[in-house]
């Protein structure tokens, strides 16, 4: 009879660890098999054995860290958002390109009269993330001390600055009309100092 052969393998090297004879009784068959064995072995052990690089663990490794970081987004849960707060999130964004653009309108015409960058006031929608819903540019509106004309030329701007967005807001009428009064006043300076130079030359 011949003896049946039972193969013992181990996960982690991929290889043939152990194979053994059944019915070791038969000598002559028992020496014969063990020369089979020992072949069968060499065989799995140079064809089963496989190398990863260093490259395709990192790879793994990233594509496993890519995978977790999306289930953990906020914004995976996007889609289970019922209608409402799905249409809460939709008003939100819009709200955010609102203010956003509002805001750079100001900045753009403002140029060198900006005194730094839009500032913004969020809110954390249903979908975890911040939208933008009210924001301030600030501008320099103050009169040129001693200079009339510099004086002019800097409100104009600043009235520009002020109406700039497509839809000024009650705020940014407000400034407008603060500089037409301050521009008003160094225009009304600007006649005086040309009177009172009319007056001395003669």
């Amino acid at each position: 009879m011949i003896g049946n052969i039972s193969s013992i393998y181990t996960q982690n090297n991929l290889a043939v660890t152990n194979i053994t004879v059944a019915n070791p009784s038969i000598n002559n068959a028992k020496s014969q098999d063990n020369v089979i064995a020992q072949e069968v072995n060499k065989e799995y052990s140079q064809s089963a054995r496989v190398t990863i690089s260093e490259e395709a663990l990192n790879k793994l490794k990233l594509d496993k860290e890519s995978k977790e970081t999306e289930k953990s987004s906020p914004t995976s849960g996007f889609s289970q958002l019922s209608s409402e707060e799905a249409q809460q999130v939709a008003e939100l964004k819009s709200r955010d390109r609102e203010v956003r653009t509002h805001e750079m309108a100001h900045m753009m015409v403002g140029g060198s009269l900006v005194r730094k960058g839009a500032s913004y006031q969020y809110q954390t929608g249903p979908d975890g993330q911040r939208y933008a819903v009210g924001g301030e540019v600030s501008i320099d509106s103050s009169a040129v001390s001693g200079d009339p004309s510099a004086t002019i030329r800097k409100m104009q701007q600043v009235k520009r600055a002020a109406l700039a967005p497509a839809e000024p807001s009650s705020q940014d009428r407000a400034v407008a009309a603060a500089a037409a009064q301050t521009e008003a006043a160094a225009r009304l300076e600007l006649l005086q100092k040309s009177a009172e130079s009319t007056i001395t030359e003669e």
